[in-house]
């Protein structure tokens, strides 16, 4: 096994795209100020001699980095190695990331982010602008993450800090947990607790797990109209809270004297609660 690290540079003076597109490889992506893309790639060829060292110097010669009309193609790489990928851009580079398997990690990005992985982990922060993110199996943490921001993870966890903006997030089987939110806000769990920290004014929160508890921190002074309801659990409101219509498993009310906001939450099975934060 032959390991070792390609380096590449683009210029990028102009408005930029930048396509990465491999199997099983991890990802990184970096905001810098220069206006340039530089592109490391760590691999692992397989083999060993001559042969090994031919198809090296092959590689060195034609690494899977392109870039034509204003967009850099990073990957796939050859069906001999296994690549990993750590780039860094201009922040306001648009950039789509399509991996079978492997983590992705983004940091300082302003612009349209889509990232699709099969398997893996996503890590984001400090990105801002418009965000799109596909997980079939993993985890997506998000921390300081601003604007129109789409999570869907088929399994794994959401967790989120200082979010603000219009947030869909889906997961069929995880744990939602969001602190310091601001903003429209829709999260969908097959099976799953969400605890959600955070404050709104004029925005409606919709939250709906199939199975699991859901528990939201407001704070001293929150005004907002409430719709709950649960098919198979209990509801608590440590809140200053005007009940309108109470009945089994489901309640209507509000917050405050005049709401704007709107707060509707579902559970079919799961206990219901809403806390001071």
């Amino acid at each position: 096994m032959k390991r070792g690290v390609l380096r590449r540079e683009v210029d990028a003076r102009e408005s930029l795209r930048v396509e990465v597109l491999d199997g099983a490889s991890d990802v990184a992506l970096r905001a810098h100020e220069e206006r340039k893309v530089v592109v490391e790639m760590v691999y692992e060829l397989r083999g060993w001699g001559r042969a090994a060292d031919e198809r090296e110097r092959e590689l060195s010669a034609n690494p899977p980095v392109t870039f034509t009309n204003g967009i850099l193609r990073v990957g796939p790489a050859p069906e001999d190695l296994a690549m990993d990928y750590t780039l860094f851009l201009p922040p306001e580079a648009a950039v789509e990331v399509e991996v079978e398997a492997g983590d992705v990690t983004a940091q300082g990005l302003a612009n349209t982010l889509r990232i699709s992985t099969g398997s893996g982990d996503v890590s984001l922060r400090g990105i801002s602008g418009t965000t799109n993110v596909l997980c079939g199996n993993g985890d997506v943490n998000l921390r300081e993450v601003f604007g129109a921001i789409s999570i869907r993870t088929g399994s794994g966890d959401i967790a989120g800090q200082n979010v603000k903006g219009a947030l869909d997030l889906e997961t069929g089987s995880g744990d939602v947990q969001l602190t310091e939110v601001e903003g429209e806000l829709r999260i969908l769990t097959g099976s799953g607790d969400v605890w959600v920290e955070g404050r709104l004014e004029q925005e409606t929160w919709r939250i709906r797990t199939g199975s699991g508890d859901v528990i939201l921190g407001l704070p001293e002074g929150t005004s907002a109209e409430l719709l709950l309801r649960t098919k198979f659990g209990d509801m608590e409101c440590d809140l200053p809270l005007e009940a309108q219509e109470r009945g089994e498993g489901h309640l209507v009310g509000r917050l405050g004297a005049t709401p704007k906001a709107r707060i509707l939450v579902e559970t079919e099975s799961g206990d219901i609660q809403l806390t001071q934060a």
